[in-house]
């Protein structure tokens, strides 16, 4: 067992205490395989994790089902990481500086991000998946995204937000004119 997986089981147990012990470890396995790897690609991971290394397809296989879990909620597990980048430029710049952009990926699907800047890096806080045959995304899924994002963000600290042009229904720059 690596110090990696050691050190961010334990950490997920104190933020996700009611998890499953066995989604919980392989979600570590996840996280440090991916960090370790330094990609995304299931058997990329899967060759990082010890366990996994002899039997490759099925550990890329496991890795999978874990992702396909239906009970396995992205924003849950990742809101504490969102809300941890959020504070600690609050707290080291005195504002916050968030970047908004809607990409086109495929045929027929759109990523919506919300990613915070930092030292010339977008670092996800959030995002979403639109079914668009082409065009801009409406503005309720825009709103919903960035309404996410305003609860993570501590009050009476200023936010810089960038753009482009996607995000520029009138629905939405009221809405940021009211959060300010």
């Amino acid at each position: 067992m690596s110090i990696n997986h050691l050190f961010w089981l334990e950490r997920i147990a104190q933020l996700r205490p009611s998890e499953h012990k066995a989604r919980m470890r392989n979600m570590v396995w996840l996280l440090v395989g991916m960090c370790q790897s330094k990609s995304v690609h299931l058997s990329k991971i899967a060759v990082k994790i010890p366990w996994a290394k002899s039997t490759l397809p099925s550990g890329a296989r496991r890795l999978s089902r874990l992702l396909a879990n239906p009970k396995l909620r992205v924003r849950d597990w990742y809101e504490a990481f969102a809300r941890h980048l959020v504070e600690a430029q609050a707290n080291n710049t005195g504002n916050i500086r968030l970047i908004v952009d809607g990409t086109k990926v495929g045929f027929g699907h759109q990523l919506l991000m919300v990613a915070i800047a930092y030292r010339r890096r977008a670092l996800p806080l959030a995002w979403t998946w639109i079914n668009c045959k082409r065009g801009h995304s409406s503005s309720e899924k825009q709103l919903a995204l960035l309404t996410y994002i305003h609860k993570l963000v501590p009050e009476d600290v200023p936010v810089c937000l960038v753009g482009d042009p996607e995000f520029g229904a009138i629905d939405v720059l009221k809405q940021l004119d009211t959060w300010q």
